[in-house]
């Protein structure tokens, strides 16, 4: 009677420990898909970096512009303020990507020698 009665409690518990980092691995999942949705569009990088995405436009209009007209010039202007909005660009997608990474890392837990779980609900 006393084995079946804790034989009972372990597996409740066992159950609450299981459902306990099930709903942990749905949230880094969740989250994780948000981020990565967010690093992929382009508006993010518009919103949070207007200079550079200016630059760039700028820089691509005037190559356009000037592939199409001739000019050396406004040509080589276009193209120097294109390569350096996506050298910038290319930079903080970088740094974006990083910090991404650092926060999607699963923090360590040490575990008990008796089992405990110490992750955080």
């Amino acid at each position: 009677m006393i084995v079946d009665a804790q034989r009972e409690r372990t597996k409740r518990e066992l159950r609450l420990r299981i459902g306990r980092l099930r709903r942990q691995i749905d949230n880094r999942l969740r989250s994780s898909g948000r981020q990565t949705r967010r690093l992929t569009s382009w508006r993010t990088y518009v919103q949070h970096y207007p200079g550079s995405a200016i630059m760039a436009a700028l820089g691509a209009g005037l190559a356009l512009s000037a592939g199409l007209s001739g000019r050396r010039l406004a040509r080589w202007l276009g193209l120097r303020l294109m390569r350096q909005g996506w050298r910038t660009a290319a930079q903080l997608l970088r740094q974006e990507i990083a910090r991404f990474w650092a926060s999607c890392t699963p923090d360590q837990h040490p575990v008990e020698p008796n089992g405990a779980d110490h992750a955080r609900s």
